[in-house]
């Protein structure tokens, strides 16, 4: 028989309310989280401080536009994220995570400014000021837009081609014995040659030069991908195809729920490596005679000296990179869930 309590309620009912009034809300940051993450914004700001009090020397009469105004974006964006971060852990967590390399970044940044504008000690054209970097963006944005839409609709559509054609011959090389005889040696010849070496060979076989750039693109990323699902999946344990057979499985279904399975460490990592090596690959497609992108903008900027130009457009494309690799990661992390609490690249 349950005990009641004085009030008449079941001890339970009051334990349950007891708890809940003991319900902890969300957790506040600690004085180290709050040292880690104020790291950034005192490095953005001894950035800010020592560019406007050290004079401008190299090169003469040169006033900066855009390098302030930038440092004053950064800090007041950060300082939102900051707000945000001390209520929620979970992004306050990935928010310290990446405090150190944004306070290095910035202190980069600062010793490149006293090291050009403030100095002179690096000499234009080849190492211009941060200050010109950014205004090589601010003042030529309809232009890298143009390019930017270029770059990516013919990056992307080399990147699925070439993952579709590589997870097709992957499968096959690897799971039919008569595909890896016919056409493993065919990968081992076409695949390592690096995509430069193709340039006069698809100037002449392909019709036009955005059909030859998707291949160098697709190229690029099939290699990887099929080495790396056709080797995964002969690897695969042969105790899962015995067990799924003596199961009755056909051979179909072993292949796409057995094998494949086995194999998406392995896709996820051959995607990697394609489109780490997609970005070279594309900026050899644009050296094709296209009349616009990133890759034919550097190219462009380089041969005037329009080093600022290189710089900006080079860190464009690393923030596109680091991008998509990020969300690969978060499609990896999504598709492959129960791989969860295991060491991952």
């Amino acid at each position: 028989m349950e005990e009641k309590l004085t009030d008449g309620e079941p001890r339970g009912a009051a334990t349950a309310v007891r708890s809940s009034r003991r319900a902890p809300g969300p957790r506040l940051p600690q004085v180290r989280e709050v040292l880690l993450m104020l790291l950034p914004p005192v490095a953005m700001v001894a950035a800010l401080s020592l560019h406007e009090a050290l004079p401008n020397i190299y090169p003469d009469d040169y006033v900066p536009v855009t390098y302030a105004p930038f440092l004053v974006i950064c800090l007041a964006a950060y300082g939102a994220c900051f707000v945000v971060a001390c209520f929620v852990p979970r992004f306050r967590k990935r928010f310290g995570h990446y405090s150190g390399l944004l306070t290095v970044a910035f202190l980069v940044l600062e010793v490149l400014d006293i090291a050009t504008l403030k100095t002179g000690y690096l000499r234009l054209p080849f190492m211009p000021s941060p200050d010109k970097v950014f205004y090589s963006v601010t003042s030529n944005v309809p232009e890298l837009l143009n390019d930017f839409y270029s770059s990516m609709l013919l990056l992307f559509t080399g990147i699925v081609i070439g993952a579709v054609t590589g997870m097709v011959s992957g499968v096959l090389i690897g799971w039919s014995r008569i595909c890896n005889y016919w056409f493993a040696p065919f990968m081992k010849i076409i695949g390592p040659v690096p995509s430069a070496a193709w340039l006069p060979v698809v100037m002449v076989v392909f019709p036009t030069s955005h059909a030859a750039s998707v291949f160098l693109i697709a190229l690029a990323v099939w290699f990887p991908l099929t080495l790396m699902v056709s080797s995964s999946i002969r690897s695969t344990d042969k105790r899962l195809i015995e067990s799924a057979r003596v199961l009755g499985a056909s051979e179909p279904y072993v292949m796409f729920h057995v094998a494949i399975p086995a194999a998406l460490p392995s896709v996820f990592t051959g995607m990697f490596m394609g489109l780490s090596s997609s970005f070279g690959a594309l900026i050899v497609a644009e050296m094709l005679g296209v009349k616009a992108g990133l890759g034919w903008y550097i190219t462009w900027a380089s041969s005037w000296a329009e080093f600022a130009k290189v710089y900006s457009t080079v860190a464009i494309f690393i923030v596109i990179f680091f991008t998509l690799i990020e969300l690969l990661f978060k499609v990896r992390d999504h598709v492959m869930k129960w791989q969860e609490g295991t060491v991952r690249w």
